[in-house]
């Protein structure tokens, strides 16, 4: 991937970006071991939206899948036919 890079955490938890970066404002965010950085904290969040709710959905359903009762599939259709009942205005 292009614009990957690899940096390391010194023993006192600080990350360097590059020189480029040097006196910058930035936003950070952590989620599920993912760390957001950005200029924009407008960004950040939309990132981080995006990554929380597809975390959540994740663990909803392997909860689900350990329960045994509902099957993801059922919870799928349900939600599904909501859906649509929400479209048509019931």
């Amino acid at each position: 991937m292009e614009g990957l890079k690899v940096r390391k955490v010194d023993g006192k938890g600080r990350l360097y970006l590059s020189r480029g970066m040097s006196g910058a404002e930035l936003y950070m965010a952590e989620v599920g071991g993912v760390i957001l950085l950005s200029a924009s904290r407008e960004r950040v969040l939309e990132a981080l939206e995006r990554l929380a709710a597809g975390s959540a959905l994740r663990e909803y359903v392997g909860l689900l899948e350990e329960l045994g009762e509902p099957a993801p599939e059922e919870v799928e259709r349900l939600a599904r036919a909501r859906a649509w009942r929400g479209v048509e205005g019931r």
